[in-house]
Order: structure tokens, then C-alpha cells, then sequence
């Protein structure tokens, strides 16, 4: 049992609560599409501690049909709550073997096969019941489920297609055929599915938040399959739930801001999907309880807004570039940023007119960004300023250019690269003297290039 706990990273003992967040958060990292076997062992997992969820809502079943069928059912019940599903599965196959007209055997013995590893065995016994009652919703989760135990994920799908048409309707099996829809491309199906655990008219206990988040999880990742408009809808509903259990909400800052940078990849032009999830960022904010949980909400936000721009066919290549120096490049020495800095501000300068441009789509939508270039574009906008910004960026990047090996400036220009061949700076690091190899021209001095002019209305200028 002990290897259940450990595969949903848990201690021996964990509550029935801890089990279900442990397993809606490893089902995040380890979904069906990217990685089937993984996901299989942690719902099979989820299924062993799992206790008393089977008989907590099920199939009603007729009295037994002889008193001593009644005596075993309650030592297996007694077996159940002591969590001992080996002794209810041989309790369930003896009393089935004595009392086959009563198929309420056949249906606990099902589960119990499945849940002690006896797929195989949980499948036959599952398909038979689904014999005998080919409605009934219960038998045909319970196959579905045996189905997905044993790794039969087509059959699976089918047999959560009748269930569901059926009627079942528990969170459970809703949430698992919402993961098969997606394994086969029925997104469309499992978005409904979702949209109709969101919109239940309940109250969501705190042990179901797990759940719940999921649902919109669940619902995002429909969304970025099917680049549909309902995005905005989503995070609507999400702000409203976090709202409504703030007081639970806290627990799960690092799921919902996952679940919120996430939209950046299925986000599109829509002002009103947009809103809706720098909203739900806000609510973050709100609910967060300490500055470590609000360092998370605001490097989620960073990514989010990130895969915006990287998205948008409207923002080019250097200002992608200028977004990964301030909000990705951490850490780094004075230099190195100094450096990063002067080489996409030079790009800037040669992209002027574009990026003039693309900083008006900057101050509307992306601001945050915008204010940390505003002083950058206020200097761009001065044409008669141009020539001395671009000469003073010059002056530093080839100072600092032969202490790192890229460049993204002399990469994009190497017209400049080869201009700026021969010319030697002192760096301040070194220890010996400059000493200059001839005589300093002056300002008056005839220009050495022959024009006849001074120096300084000539060469001295141009190198200015």
C-alpha cells in the first residue's frame, strides 16, 4: 500500500483530502497525451485510497434473496471500512458463488478486483454486469473504469460514452471521461462535459477544490485544442470560484497561477479573453498570503504575458528579445546586463520606425512592459537626438562586445561588426597604460582623409 502513497507523493496515512489534491496536481504533470504510462499508475493509485468513495453513491439494488447473503454483505462492509480489500474481494467472489441471483456480489467484486490489481479479472466480471443491465450508468462506469485500469483506453472511451448518455453524473467519472475525450480528440465533447460540472448548482465542500480547479484546467486545455472564443468565459467562471472560496483558494496559489500563465498560449487578439484573465491575476493577488505566494502570481503573470507577445504576429523579433532581458534574465553580473541592454537598444535604433509603431501596441495592452522601455522610446521619438544615441550605444557595446561571444546587434548588422574591426578600447580592466602608436590629430588639424577640411568638420564628425 505504502507504494500507492509514494507514487502520489504522499505519506502512509495521508487524509482522503490529501489524496484527492495529491492526485489532481499529479495528473497535471503527467496527463494522458504526454505521458500514458505514468498516468496510469497514478489513477490506479487514486483508486486503491480511495475508501468508502464507491459506496458512498451507487446502483439500488433489490433485498437479498436469502438472510445469510445479508449476514456476508455485512462482514464485507466490515471489511470495507477497515480498508481491506483483499479479504472484501474474497468475501465478494464467496458470496457470489453462493448467491448469483443477487448481483450486488458481482458489482462489489468488480471493484475490489480492480482496486487489488485484478484488472483482468475486473474487466470480465464488469462486462458481465453490463450484460445483465446494459443501462444501468453504475455498471457501465465501473467497466469504463476497469477498462482504463487494464489499459484498454478505446474501450474506455466507448464504455464513458454510454455511462455518460446513461446518466452518470458523479465528479469522478465526469472528470475521467473528460480526460478521455481529450486523449481522442473529442474536445468538443469534453469541453461540454466540463462546462456542465462548473455550471452545477452547489456548494463546492473544501476537500472538491482540487477538483474544481481542474474542471477549468480542463477547460483551458479544451480551449487551446479548439482556439475557440470561450476562453473569456472560462476565466470569468474562474474569478467568480475563487471569489466565492477565497478562504480555500490560498492553498492552491502555485495550481491557479500554472493554470492562468497557461492561457498565454491560447490566447488571442480578444480584448474581452484578455480582461478576463489579468482579472483573474488580480484575484490572485488578492487572495495571496504571504510574498512568497505573490513572487509566484507575479512570475506567472511574466509568463503569461510573455507568450502573448511571442504569440503576436504584431510584436517583432527585438522587442521579444527586450521582454526576455527584463523579466527573464535574473541573476546576471552588472556587465552582462549592461551589455544585454545596449545590444537590443541598437537594434531599436536601427528599427526605429517599426518599433515606434509596436510601442503603441505596448502602452495599450502590454504596460507593465511598456513601462520599463517608456524612457528608452521617449529617446527614440527625437530624431534630432538619433545620431548621439546610437554613437553613445556604440561607444559602450564595442567596449564591452569582446567580453562575450553573442551579440544579437552585430548578428542582425554585421555591416557594424565590420566597422567597428580595428577599433581597440580599454575596458578599465587592464593594469598596463594606453599607449598611443602616433600623434593625436587635433580638432583644427588638416583631416587625414585628404578633404581639405578640418578634422573636426570632417572624420571627427562622423565618428561623433
Amino acid at each position: 500500500m505504502d507504494t500507492y502513497y509514494h507514487i502520489l507523493g504522499l505519506e502512509p496515512g495521508a487524509s482522503q483530502a490529501e489524496i484527492k489534491k495529491a492526485y489532481f496536481r499529479m495528473v497535471r504533470q503527467h496527463s494522458p497525451e504526454s505521458d500514458p504510462e505514468q498516468f496510469q499508475k497514478i489513477r490506479e493509485a487514486y483508486e486503491q485510497l480511495k475508501k468508502g468513495e464507491d459506496a458512498a453513491d451507487g446502483p439500488v439494488f433489490p433485498p437479498f434473496s436469502d438472510p445469510w447473503a445479508g449476514k456476508m454483505m455485512e462482514q464485507i462492509d466490515n471489511y470495507r471500512r477497515a480498508g481491506n480489500m483483499e479479504k472484501v474481494r474474497d468475501a465478494c467472489e464467496e458470496a457470489w458463488r453462493l448467491f448469483p441471483q443477487d448481483v450486488r456480489f458481482l458489482y462489489l467484486l468488480s471493484i475490489a478486483q480492480r482496486q487489488c490489481g485484478n484488472t483482468g479479472k475486473a474487466v470480465r466480471n464488469g462486462e458481465l454486469l453490463v450484460s445483465k443491465e446494459p443501462e444501468n450508468k453504475w455498471f457501465l462506469k465501473e467497466l469504463a473504469i476497469s477498462y482504463l485500469a487494464r489499459g484498454f483506453t478505446q474501450k474506455a472511451y466507448f464504455a464513458c460514452e454510454k455511462a455518460y448518455e446513461a446518466g452518470c453524473r458523479d465528479n469522478d467519472f465526469l472528470l475521467t471521461y473528460a480526460f478521455e475525450c481529450n486523449e481522442y480528440g473529442e474536445y468538443e465533447r469534453g469541453k461540454q462535459v466540463l462546462w456542465e460540472m462548473a455550471r452545477q448548482d452547489r456548494r463546492w465542500l473544501k476537500e472538491d477544490i482540487p477538483e474544481l480547479i481542474e474542471v477549468y484546467s480542463g477547460l483551458v486545455r479544451f480551449c487551446y485544442e479548439t482556439q475557440d472564443s470561450c476562453l473569456g468565459e472560462v476565466m470569468e467562471g474562474l474569478c467568480r470560484v475563487m471569489e466565492q472560496y477565497r478562504i480555500y483558494m490560498a492553498e492552491y496559489i502555485q495550481e491557479l497561477a500554472e493554470l492562468a500563465a497557461f492561457t498565454g498560449r491560447c490566447l488571442g487578439q480578444g480584448i474581452i479573453e484578455y480582461q478576463a484573465v489579468t482579472r483573474a491575476f488580480e484575484v490572485m493577488r488578492e487572495i495571496c498570503r504571504t510574498e512568497e505566494d505573490k513572487n509566484i502570481v507575479k512570475e506567472a503573470e511574466n509568463t503569461f504575458c510573455f507568450s502573448r507577445i511571442l504569440d503576436d504576429p504584431r510584436i517583432g523579433e527585438t522587442l521579444e528579445c527586450a521582454y526576455e532581458i527584463y523579466y527573464e534574465l535574473h541573476g546576471v553580473d552588472a556587465q552582462t546586463m549592461k551589455f544585454a541592454l545596449t545590444d537590443v537598444q541598437l537594434c531599436m535604433v536601427e528599427e526605429r520606425d517599426e518599433i515606434l509603431e509596436q510601442a503603441e501596441i505596448l502602452r495599450q495592452e502590454y504596460p507593465d512592459f511598456y513601462g520599463k522601455l517608456e524612457d528608452f522610446i521617449k529617446r527614440l521619438q527625437s530624431e534630432k537626438n538619433l545620431s548621439y544615441l546610437k554613437s553613445s550605444l556604440l561607444k559602450t557595446y564595442r567596449r564591452l562586445a569582446g567580453n562575450f561571444s553573442l551579440g544579437f546587434y552585430y548578428e542582425k548588422y554585421p555591416q557594424e561588426k565590420e566597422r567597428a574591426q580595428g577599433i581597440v578600447i580599454s575596458d578599465g580592466t587592464s593594469e598596463d597604460p594606453y599607449v598611443r602608436t602616433g600623434r593625436k590629430i587635433g580638432r583644427n588639424d588638416p583631416c587625414p582623409c585628404g578633404s581639405g577640411k578640418k578634422y573636426k568638420h570632417c572624420c571627427m564628425k562622423k565618428q561623433g
